[in-house]
C-alpha cells in the first residue's frame, strides 16, 4: 500500500511512524485506513520489537478532521457514523493488542480524536513545549468522545477527575497533563528525539518474549468490559452528532477555527 500520511523508518528492532497530514495535522478516514494497514504487517512481524508513532512540525495529532465528521453525520458521504467509530474503536483495541511495546511520541499539540488515539498506546511520552496542550474537548462541540477517550479517562483519572476532564473539555498544559497521569513522560524540546530514541532502545533489547507475555496480562486484567464500553459509546455519539447542537457548533469552528471568538450557544436539540 502507497501511504500518503505515514512515512514508515525501520531501525533494527524499532519502526517509527511519522504521521503527516498538512496543513491541518488531522486524523482523517484515510489516515484510519493506513494505520491499520501498517498494523497487519506489525502484527506479523516477529522481529519487531517496539513502534514509535509520531506527527510533524509540532503536532501530534489536532483531532478527527472536523469537515469528514460533519458531513458524515449529514449523509454527505458512503462512509457511515457506525463504520466510523468502528474503525476508531478497532484501531485503539488493535493497538492495545500489539505484541510490540507502542509509544506515542507527542511532538506537540494533541487534542480530540488525536489525543483518544494517543491513550490506546502503552507510553505517551510529551514534549515540554510552551505551545502544546493535551486535551479532549469534544463536549465544546456539543459532541461525546469517539474514539474510546472516556474509557481511558476513567481508566487513568477514576470517575471524579475523568468528568472533570471531558466535561470541561479544557486544554490542557503538558505539565498538567504528566501530573493527572494522562502522560508518561515529560521531555524539554531540545531533548525530546534522543529521549524517545532512548526510551524505545531500553525495550528493544529485553525479552520479546516477556514483554508480550506481561502485555498479555495487563491487558487481560484491566479491559475486561471495554466491548461493551465501546457498543454504549457508539450509541451515544450516533445520537449526539446529528443534534442541532453539534452541528451548529462544528460549522462555526469549522468556518473559524478561533477559541477567542467561538461561542455556539446550545440549545439542547
Amino acid at each position: 500500500m502507497d501511504y500518503q500520511h505515514l512515512i514508515l523508518e525501520r531501525e533494527g528492532h524499532i519502526l517509527t511512524c511519522r504521521m503527516h497530514n498538512p496543513p491541518n495535522q488531522t486524523l482523517n478516514i484515510q489516515m484510519l485506513h493506513e494505520l491499520h494497514n501498517m498494523l497487519n504487517g506489525i502484527e506479523r512481524d516477529e522481529d519487531l520489537r517496539v513502534l514509535i508513532v509520531t506527527g510533524t512540525d509540532d503536532v501530534f495529532l489536532r483531532w478527527m478532521e472536523l469537515t469528514e465528521i460533519q458531513s458524515i453525520s449529514q449523509g454527505e458521504r458512503q462512509v457511515s457514523i457506525p463504520s466510523a467509530i468502528n474503525a476508531n474503536h478497532t484501531l485503539a483495541r488493535r493497538i492495545e493488542a500489539l505484541p510490540v511495546v507502542t509509544i506515542a511520541a507527542i511532538n506537540g499539540n494533541v487534542g480530540g480524536g488525536g489525543c483518544e488515539f494517543s491513550l490506546s498506546f502503552d507510553f505517551r511520552l510529551m514534549k515540554d513545549s510552551p505551545t502544546a496542550t493535551f486535551a479532549l474537548p469534544q463536549s465544546s462541540f456539543g459532541l461525546v468522545p469517539g474514539g474510546s477517550g472516556a474509557w481511558y479517562a476513567l481508566k487513568y483519572l477514576g470517575r471524579a477527575r475523568a468528568l472533570d476532564i471531558l466535561l470541561h473539555g479544557e486544554f490542557l498544559q503538558p505539565r498538567t497533563a504528566l501530573e493527572l497521569g494522562l502522560i508518561s513522560r515529560l521531555y524539554s524540546e531540545d531533548e525530546f528525539d534522543a529521549e524517545v530514541k532512548s526510551f524505545a532502545e531500553k525495550f528493544a533489547l529485553r525479552a520479546p518474549l516477556a514483554m508480550r507475555g506481561i502485555k498479555r496480562l495487563v491487558n487481560a486484567g484491566t479491559n475486561q468490559d471495554q466491548l461493551n464500553f465501546m457498543a454504549q459509546e457508539a450509541t451515544e455519539i450516533a445520537k449526539i452528532i446529528v443534534s442541532d447542537d453539534a452541528q451548529h457548533a462544528l460549522g462555526m469552528w469549522i468556518s473559524n477555527p478561533d477559541p477567542k471568538s467561538y461561542s455556539p450557544q446550545f440549545k439542547g436539540k
